[in-house]
């Protein structure tokens, strides 16, 4: 199933589930309880200690479910649609240069015998992309580089190779110096995205840290003053309510930007000027 790359504010659940699905994968019920139940659990919870409410604590776990829903879950099935297709593509970069090593290999023999190597849909993309090249005249073979390009056009390094790849089945001979620098450099990106991604990993687990202290913090200030005192002085007064809810609109934005670095790749991203 061809999916459109095109960036969109939101997707339904067919959506989600066609990119999982692309690459072997399933939308189930442990995404639903990673990306949904647990901002839902994490507001609901905070903002129960905070106000013992049980109201207002399900008002704001169902606002944590809602942003799950619209935003993480989304953002999650995105960004492991993308990694899978870069990966796709970062092994097709090197199997293919390492098959036009040999002076006997044609490009078109190279991308037929990668072609069973790949997984998913890009595995059904080169299929394509081989159908339309065999037995295609020079027009036909710029038209089928182009429309796999525009596929993956967010992927400069990959759009590279594939236009050096219709100059070598137009001329008839392989630049196999110019594809070895390509797949260098398609590999260094894919060592930064791995860098990145362990950053970003390590700052993960330092919010997971915080959000536990924060909540040890709310239950030791409770106790310290006595719970029914906490109740009295803060949970059930207006200044408890206007404090609690500065503070979890604090939270709720930080935790916004959080989630925003989180799943922004962008500043790995190499497009065409």
């Amino acid at each position: 199933m061809a999916i459109a790359t095109k960036k969109k504010k939101t997707m339904n659940v067919d959506e989600l589930r066609a990119y999982r699905v692309a690459y072997g994968g399933k939308l189930g019920v442990k995404d639903f309880r990673k990306y949904v139940g647990l901002p839902a659990g994490l507001l609901g919870a905070f903002s129960f200690l905070l106000l013992y409410n049980g109201w207002v604590s399900a008002v704001c776990a169902i606002i944590g479910a809602i942003y799950g829903t619209l935003v993480l879950l989304p953002k999650s099935v995105k960004k492991q649609y993308e990694f899978n297709g870069f990966n796709q593509r970062n092994k097709f970069i090197n199997n293919i240069t390492q098959v036009l090593t040999d002076d006997n290999q044609t490009v078109l023999m190279a991308i037929r015998k990668v072609s069973s190597r790949a997984d998913g849909e890009f595995k059904e993309d080169l299929k394509r992309f081989y159908a339309m090249l065999s037995g295609a005249d020079n027009e036909r073979i710029r038209e089928s580089v182009i429309s796999l390009s525009d596929k993956y056009d967010d992927d400069v390094i990959f759009v590279q190779f594939l236009e050096q790849l219709e100059t070598a089945m137009i001329e008839g001979k392989n630049n196999i110096d110019t594809l070895k620098d390509i797949k260098t450099y398609h590999n260094d990106i894919r060592k930064k995205q791995e860098a990145y991604e362990k950053e970003k990993n390590n700052h993960l687990r330092d919010m997971r840290q915080m959000i536990i202290i924060i909540a040890v913090l709310i239950i030791a200030v409770s106790v310290s003053f006595g719970f029914q005192t906490y109740l009295d002085a803060f949970a059930r007064h207006p200044v408890g309510y206007i404090s609690s809810g500065l503070y979890l609109l604090m939270l709720s934005l930080f935790f916004k930007q959080f989630v925003g670095y989180l799943f922004d790749d962008s500043v790995l991203e190499i497009r065409k000027k």
